[in-house]
Formats: C-alpha cells, structure tokens, sequence
C-alpha cells in the first residue's frame, strides 16, 4: 500500500474520530493479503489466456436464458465420469502416452517375448526416443537374440504399436578384462559364454 493511501487514512481518522473500525479494516486487508484471498486488478489491455481443459461429454442444455442448468435427463459435461475416463484424457492432454508405453515394455515383458527370451534377457533401457536396450544372460542367447531381433520387432509393434521401438540394442553378458599391468600378451585371451 503506498505511502499517500496510508496518510490519507490517518487524516480521515483523525478528523472524523472513527480509528478503531479503520485499524480493523486494515487488520483484515492484511491478513486476506499474507493469505492469498485479495482479488488483484487486471489491467484491461493485458490478455490472459486461461488454458481449461475441454469438457468431456455434451455441454448441458439451456432451455432459456437465465435458467438454472442441471444434469437433467440428457448426459452432458457436468454429470460425473468413470475414472478410466478421466486418467485416459489426462494422459491424453499431458502427453504420457509415449512414457506409458515404455513402462509397460517392462512390465509385461515376458507376457510380451515369451518365458524363455524372459529368463535370458531383459530389459535394461527403454528411452523416450524408442531404442530399447536388452542384456542377455549369455554370450549365446547374445547371438540368438542378435538372430530374432527381427522377430522381436514385429511383435513389439504388435503389441504396442507401429513405431513405438525404433532400435533395439542387444548387449552381452558382462566380460572380464584380462589384461592387468602394464605388460600383457596380445590376442583376445581366453574364450567362455560367462554365463
């Protein structure tokens, strides 16, 4: 409140002698404020752009002006709405759909690869960009899963959607390095599946 407003109020106090109901006035103004409850002024040539989100459903019929709108007879957008319904339009409005859809990757990996691929594989990554990375158990199943990546493609796009998985980016089993020291003998060392 700038300095002018405040003399003003004290003037009008002293003259008229009404200081008590001006200082309680002043009191509530203050603690509406510290709140958050004072309506602000909005300057007229400022556009705000409110973004609410569509109604789901019809609007609800008005018969004439002026008269009460309830849900009535006719489903509109003020009737309540199943829960499905609404987290699928949230989902819709924030764009969750991808990170959804990653998630469930690996989730329902094995209902979605098989048993078998499922206890030899996993899934280690599955980025927003669509590249899904996969650790075999061995470097055999590393070489079989190499051999239906193909396969695997397809039904990932099957089961959720074309161009969903872009990659799919098969690793090895972690290998040991043999090299220790600073002299060792060159060549690859010595071969195993490290499963």
């Amino acid at each position: 409140m700038s300095e002018a407003i405040k003399r003003a109020r004290a003037r009008a106090a002293e003259k008229y002698g009404d200081l008590l109901p001006l200082q309680a006035l002043e009191r509530a103004r203050y603690m509406a404020e510290a709140r958050g409850w004072v309506r602000r002024r909005i300057d007229a040539n400022l556009e705000i752009k409110a973004e609410r989100p569509e109604p789901i459903g019809e609007a609800p019929l008005v018969v004439s002006p002026g008269q009460d709108v309830g849900s009535g007879a006719r489903p509109s957008s003020r009737d309540p709405k199943l829960l499905g319904t609404l987290l699928n339009k949230t989902i819709a409005e924030r764009g969750w759909k991808t990170r959804l859809d990653v998630a469930q990757v690996a989730n329902r990996w094995s209902e979605i690869v098989g048993d078998a691929v499922a206890a030899n594989c996993a899934v280690v990554d599955f980025s927003v960009d669509g590249v899904l990375t996969l650790k075999a158990r061995s470097v055999a199943w590393e070489t079989q899963l190499r051999a239906l990546a193909a396969h695997l493609d397809q039904r990932l796009a099957h089961e959720l959607g074309e161009g969903v998985v872009k990659e799919i980016v098969i690793q090895g089993p972690h290998v040991p390095s043999w090299k220790h020291g600073r002299l060792s003998v060159p060549g690859r060392g010595p071969r195993d599946t490290y499963s």
